[in-house]
């Protein structure tokens, strides 16, 4: 299933409580921390969406508008690129869409997430957008 084209994901998420952009922009770079190893493997010499990932962990860390606007930068570049083909370019989706919460931060998070279990062969349903944000929560509790 192509992430980008599919919308089962958006009646659940509008189900959910709006959350403020810094929790979405954590929930989108976990999701494309699960999956960026798909598009290493593949095209272990291209960074750019490790380049997005890591902007949109700098901004997390140091929310200055410098770091704002590199990060559109960076952003731009992973979604321009049509280099990429099957599970790699789902994962290089996931880290643009981490990049691109900043911006939008509900749907990109909820891209991530679909893009990363695409990235790693999984099918993507409501329950398993549910099931991630749900270890993502309990995982977070325990540290």
């Amino acid at each position: 299933m192509n992430p980008r084209t599919s919308c089962a994901w958006q009646s659940s998420w509008d189900n959910y409580a709006v959350i403020n952009k810094r929790i979405a922009v954590e929930i989108a770079i976990a999701a494309a921390k699960n999956c960026i190893h798909v598009f290493e493997e593949k095209y272990p010499t291209d960074d750019r969406p490790l380049k997005a990932l890591e902007a949109a962990e700098t901004w997390l860390a140091d929310p200055t508008n410098a770091n704002h606007q590199e990060i559109e930068m960076i952003e731009v570049r992973v979604w321009r690129s049509r280099d990429w083909e099957g599970r790699a370019r789902s994962a290089a989706e996931a880290c643009a869409s981490a990049a691109r919460a900043l911006r939008h931060p509900q749907t990109s998070a909820m891209d991530a997430i679909c893009c990363e279990s695409c990235a790693n062969g999984i099918e993507f349903n409501e329950d398993y957008g549910r099931c991630f944000l749900w270890h993502l929560i309990r995982s977070s509790n325990r540290t």
